[in-house]
C-alpha cells in the first residue's frame, strides 16, 4: 500500500501521527498482506522514511518487537474507536511490547521535560514512533487516530469527523459488509 493511501477517500493524519498511522498500517489483515514481513523488509521501510540510517541493520529481536509495537499501536488505536480504557490483559501486553523502547529525557527551549529516543537503529526508530504518539496523547490528537472495528480488517484512520464519532475506515466498505451481516443475521434468527 503506498503511504498516504485512505480507503474512502479520507485525509491521512497530520504529519508527524501520519507516519504511526503508515507503519501500522503496514499490516492488512483482511487481505493476509505485511509489507515489513521480513527483517529486510522493515529496514527498507525505516530507511525510506529516514529512521533508519544505512549501515544499521534489523535484528531478529528488533523484527520481533517491531511487530509486537505494532500490534499494540493497532490495539490502541482500536480503544479510540470504541471509547474504551484498555484492560488488565491490554496494559501488560502493552507493556510487554513497548520493553525494548526506550528514552531519555532532555528539556527544551520551553524548559519542559521531553522524552527523546534512545538506542540505536531499528530500537531507536521504534522509540521515535513511540515519541510521536506520547505527543499527539498530550496534544489530544491521539485519539482521532482509530483502527476499524471490523475485526478482520483493524485499518487505521483518522477521523477527521467534527463530533470524532467514525468507527470505520470506510463505511461504503467494512462498515457496510458488517451491518449486512447483521441484518441477516437477525433475519435468519428470526424465521
Amino acid at each position: 500500500m503506498s503511504a498516504g493511501f485512505q480507503p474512502a477517500g479520507r485525509a491521512p493524519a497530520p504529519p508527524p501521527l501520519d507516519l504511526v498511522q503508515d507503519f501500522v498500517n503496514t499490516e492488512i489483515p483482511e487481505w493476509a498482506r505485511d509489507d515489513i514481513a521480513t527483517p529486510a523488509l522493515l529496514a527498507e521501510w525505516l530507511r525510506e522514511r529516514r529512521l533508519l540510517e544505512e549501515g544499521e541493520s534489523v535484528f531478529a529481536a528488533d523484527f520481533v518487537a517491531a511487530r509486537e509495537v505494532r500490534a499494540a499501536l493497532r490495539r490502541l488505536a482500536l480503544l479510540n474507536t470504541l471509547g474504551a480504557d484498555p484492560d488488565h490483559r491490554l496494559r501488560e501486553s502493552l507493556i510487554s511490547a513497548l520493553s525494548e523502547v526506550s528514552f531519555r529525557v532532555d528539556v527544551d527551549e520551553a524548559g519542559r521535560l521531553v522524552p527523546t529516543p534512545a538506542g540505536t537503529g531499528a530500537s531507536r526508530a521504534l522509540a521515535s514512533m513511540i515519541a510521536v504518539v506520547l505527543d499527539a496523547q498530550a496534544a489530544g490528537s491521539w485519539r482521532r487516530l482509530k483502527a476499524c472495528r471490523k475485526e478482520s480488517c483493524g485499518w487505521l484512520f483518522y477521523d477527521g469527523s467534527r463530533n470524532c464519532s467514525s468507527s470505520w475506515c470506510s463505511m461504503s466498505i467494512c462498515g457496510n459488509r458488517v451491518k449486512t451481516a447483521a441484518y441477516r443475521g437477525r433475519r435468519r434468527d428470526a424465521q
